[in-house]
């Protein structure tokens, strides 16, 4: 048997966590039988809001871990998660979000890309799935979408919300998850261009699907625009915690700047062609705004506000 972990960090959204369990109880595991799963959540809520949600799931699954990360911070919680997963000589780490669920198959095909592959890191697709009417010019701007790629695809960037480590790749940075990122976020952007600048090998499955649960409150222009900013901040803040040079910062500071050049461009004509292209030029700008807040060392504390219940 092969040992694999399966982590959630949860904080305050009780029905995204059932949600979530439901959807692991139902794994199947056809092209990888030799696999055993351990759930390991871990709640960075001190009151423990996340163990009774937890407990009416314990029989669906092998084995469950549940425990606290007291200190509000979500680089901490994983970090916990990883170190539960070493004690119990898990080969293999998987993280998904507390707002989404998976696709039966998604386990199974992400180690089954990893073994095909030779890959250290196997990275999926996160899609948006809505649980209320959205606005067209939403839908119509893809806001909400991600990158896709082919599957065995050679990356060098991840995300959290749909991933698979081998273990040994975590262990050669301390934390591994950033603590002064825990607020902010940005901390697994951190922690892949580490990674990536360690040498791992890192591909695309684009059969393993996650679903991310989209609320009301982020289904709005304001947000839209806040997630650009926060994208475009914790990308320059990564590059300042990795020591990037005075000459690469500058070049950040002016693709920012040229971004919101960009957008400040577009605006007014694509104001007369729609919402849905309009938003997208205020995008360009948030994000290069986010830019060069990021370069000069402003921090969205993003993670404060919980999304999504």
């Amino acid at each position: 048997m092969v040992n694999i972990a399966v982590c959630v960090a949860t904080c305050l959204r009780p029905r995204g966590l059932e949600k979530l369990l439901v959807s692991l109880a139902g794994l199947c595991l056809t092209k990888s039988p030799e696999l055993n799963i351990t759930v390991i959540v871990v709640d960075n809520d001190q009151a423990g809001s996340a163990r009774q949600v937890v407990e009416r799931y314990i029989s669906r699954f092998p084995q469950v871990i549940y425990e606290i990360e007291p200190v509000r911070n979500i680089s901490l919680t994983r970090n916990r998660a990883v170190a539960v997963a070493g004690k119990l000589n898990c080969a293999y780490i998987s993280f998904v979000d507390d707002d989404e669920f998976v696709e039966p198959a998604w386990l199974d095909e992400m180690f089954s890309t990893m073994l095909r592959y030779s890959a250290d890191i196997v990275i999926g697709p996160v899609a948006p799935f809505f649980a209320h009417s959205v606005p067209s010019w939403q839908l119509k701007g893809r806001f909400f979408e991600r990158p896709a790629y082919k599957t065995g695809e050679q990356l060098r960037w991840g995300i959290t919300g749909n991933v698979l480590f081998k273990r040994e790749c975590l262990d050669l940075l301390e934390g591994p998850f950033e603590a002064r990122f825990g607020l902010t976020g940005g901390e697994d952007t951190l922690l892949f261009e580490r990674l990536y600048y360690a040498g791992v090998r890192m591909v695309w499955c684009n059969e393993a699907m996650v679903w991310e649960t989209i609320p009301p409150s982020r289904t709005n222009l304001a947000w839209i625009l806040r997630r650009a900013h926060f994208n475009g901040n914790t990308l320059a803040l990564a590059e300042r915690a990795l020591g990037a040079s005075g000459k690469k910062l500058f070049i950040r500071l002016l693709k920012g700047a040229g971004r919101l050049l960009q957008g400040m461009l577009l605006l007014l004509p694509t104001m007369l062609l729609g919402p849905a292209l309009a938003a997208r030029s205020l995008v360009c700008i948030a994000r290069g705004v986010g830019m060069i807040t990021g370069v000069c060392g402003y921090k969205l504390e993003e993670y404060k506000k919980i999304h999504g219940t």
